[in-house]
Parts: structure tokens; sequence; C-alpha cells
């Protein structure tokens, strides 16, 4: 009898392990040792055999799609997927405009709890007051306005044209890219012999079109990507940034990518570096936004990586240049995948570099 109990301790034991924790099955003291997607399971201490001491380890988070998914004192942060802690969702979630404190993420989506992009428009308001103020001093003084008016539009006018006058450089296009050459302007460079994760040409795959013309760049053309891939597709060109105006990297993308915002396991960056460094040393993507309905819907956590599976349209992506203002440098697309799980892939079309 005992031999029996045994022998089912054991393989509850080896089940347990197999299952959601055989993935990672590592010690940890808190959630910041785990997988983005994984916590630290505080509450069931285990027996370390070799150690003699009991230690915790990670486990795999619940999938959610909307609260009534998680269990009590557990929040869904439904751009992710899965369940979080309460505490973790103090930090995360929000319950009003006041807890968005990203100013790029100002407002609060009280559906999903996350910060969104401000409303389109929102800059909107003091446009009309330029009229408003020229109609109160038309309402005061006709004779007065008929003399006066001509010198306040002159005033207004030498303002704007001296904006523009002062560096006539800015608000121009730096580079556009629509790939309808094939794109010959283009190098791919992949990680290994085996690999080949991006083509250009067009799309029978995914969107199974273009988002202007017929060609786009994609990890695949007519089927899934590849596993083991961070292959490399950049701008043959270096390109001089200026010092004044607002540099920024937009560009259209249709998104069908496994990943999640803690720990994506396959993903696109867009990768910049300075023209004199190597593109092997630039391991991180600058910092990007996007056009989607929630902030993070297509973007991990740092806002660095295009991942998940959105596979619905193409939407507009936006990068900040600002900290390459001044600098000649390269530009390019990095897509990473792991060994198992793919899907349909990254579909990008109409690339501008612009300030």
């Amino acid at each position: 009898m005992l031999v029996l109990l045994s022998a089912l301790i054991f393989a509850v034991s080896c089940s347990d392990d197999e299952g959601e924790e055989v993935e990672a099955k590592k010690n940890c003291n808190s959630n910041v040792d785990c997988n983005r997607d994984s916590y630290c399971d505080l509450e069931n201490p285990q027996q370390d055999i070799e150690l003699g001491t009991l230690v915790y380890y990670c486990k795999k988070r619940q999938f959610c799609a909307t609260q009534a998914d998680c269990p009590i004192k557990w929040k869904c942060k439904i751009s992710e997927g899965f369940c979080i802690t309460d505490k973790e969702a103090a930090a995360v979630l929000c319950s009003s405009d006041t807890d968005c404190m990203d100013p790029y993420y100002p407002k609060c989506n009280l559906a999903s709890g996350e910060c969104e992009p401000a409303e389109n428009g929102t800059d909107s308001g003091p446009e009309p007051s330029d009229p408003t103020d020229s109609g109160d001093t038309d309402t005061n003084d006709n004779d007065s306005a008929d003399s006066e008016t001509p010198d306040n539009n002159t005033d207004t006018a030498d303002d704007h044209d001296n904006e523009p006058t002062s560096d006539p450089s800015l608000g121009k296009t730096i580079m556009t890219e629509d790939f309808e050459d094939g794109g010959s302007l283009w190098t791919r460079v992949p990680a290994t012999e085996e690999t080949h994760c991006w083509d250009i040409g067009i799309p029978l795959n995914g969107p199974e079109g273009a988002h202007g013309g017929a060609n786009v760049a994609a990890t695949a053309l007519d089927g899934n990507y590849l596993a083991n891939c961070k292959d490399l597709l950049y701008y043959n060109t270096s390109l001089s940034i200026p010092s004044d105006g607002k540099p920024e990297i937009s560009f259209y993308a249709w998104v069908d990518i496994v990943g999640n915002g803690y720990s994506p396991y396959d993903y696109v960056e867009v990768i910049v570096k300075k023209s004199e460094d190597v593109w092997e040393l630039t391991d991180t993507g600058v910092p990007l936004s996007a056009d989607t309905p929630s902030a993070l819907d297509a973007l991990d956590n740092h806002k660095t990586k295009i991942t998940k599976q959105l596979g619905t349209k193409y939407y507009k992506f936006t990068g900040d240049l600002s900290a390459f203002k001044g600098q000649s440098v390269d530009i390019g697309f990095r897509f990473t995948s792991d060994e198992s799980d793919e899907a349909a892939g990254f579909y990008l079309d109409d690339i501008t570099v612009s300030y």
C-alpha cells in the first residue's frame, strides 16, 4: 500500500513538472525572476531534493479574455491574454486618466483597464481661437477693424512665415519605400544558411494584398514564417537625421505573430544604428506607437517589439528617432522567431522617414 501511494505521489509530481512547470522549472523569489507570461508561485513552496530546502518555482499564468476568466485576487490583462495579480494590476492597469503617466498613452480605457493614446483631434482646441479673436475685433469697431485687421493679419502671417523661414527644411520627407521595385534598395541578412525569413513581392498569404500597390516585404509571402529566425532586412543607404524637428519612421504592417506583451516568443523590431556601428551590436529596437484599437494590441510592454496575433488589417506604426538627431543612421527590420508555433507573420509596406 505504501509503495502504491509513493508511486501515485511520484506520478502526480511528474505530471505537474511535465505540465505547467516543465517549460521553466526554475527557482524564483519574485515574479521578475520568471518569464512575463509566468509568475512566481509563492503560495506553494516545494522541496528541493538536492538543496534540502523549500523553494518556489515559476508557473504559467492562466489565460483570459475578460475579468470573469480570472480567479479572485487576479485581474485579466486583456491585451496580454492572461491573468495578473492584484498587486501587478495596481502598477499597470488604470481606473481613470490620472493613472496613465505615459504622455503617449494618457487615456484610460475603462473597459480594458489599460492606458491608450489620446483620441484624434485633441490638438484641435486652439484652432477656433484665431477666428474668434479676429471676429471680436471686427464686431467691436468695424471702422477700426478695417485698418487694424490687416495689421493683425500681417503680424500673424509674419509669425507663420518666420517659422519655416528659420529652417525651411523642417517637415520634409527623408525616405519613402513601397517595395514596388522589388526592394532593390534593401538587403536581406539571414541569421543562418538554413533560414530565409524575409521575402519581397506579392503576398499570397496573410492579408493577401499590400497596403498600397502590389508588393510588400514579409516574413513569408506564401505561408507561415519559419522557426529559429533572427534575420535582418535593412535599407542600403544611410540617412542623415537633422538636428531640428521631430524625426520619426512610420510604416504600415499586417501582424499575425505568436507572442505576448510580457515575453514575446516571435517578434519584429525596428533597428536603427549609427552608420559607423555594426548591426550585430544593436540589440534593442526603437520605441514604437501603434494606431491599433488598444495601445498594446500589437506591441510588447516595452513598446519596442511588434508581436501578437492581430491579423485583421494594416495598422500604422510610428517610431521616434529623436535620439539620432544630427547623425547619419542605417535603418532595418529584424525578425526573431523561436523553435515552435509559427503563424502568418509580418507584412510591411509604405515606409516613411520624415522630420
